[in-house]
């Protein structure tokens, strides 16, 4: 993943609801048992850990 797919990942996750960001943690979870090349694995994984980041930090804030 090049420097302009993090930026792109970043926005999408800044932007997205926690439903949708939730339904991709699912997603990627089902996606990482069918990955064989550990770049991609480890691509997918590092994307699990900042979507659910993301989902603390906003859990963290009060409404």
């Amino acid at each position: 993943m090049n420097k302009d797919d993090r930026k792109s990942f970043f926005r999408f996750a800044n932007s997205a609801t926690n439903l949708v960001l939730e339904a991709k943690l699912i997603q990627l979870h089902n996606l990482i048992l069918k990955l064989k090349e550990s770049s991609t694995i480890a691509e997918a994984n590092w994307m699990t850990k900042e979507i659910c980041l993301e989902l603390d930090a906003r859990r963290d804030i009060p409404a």
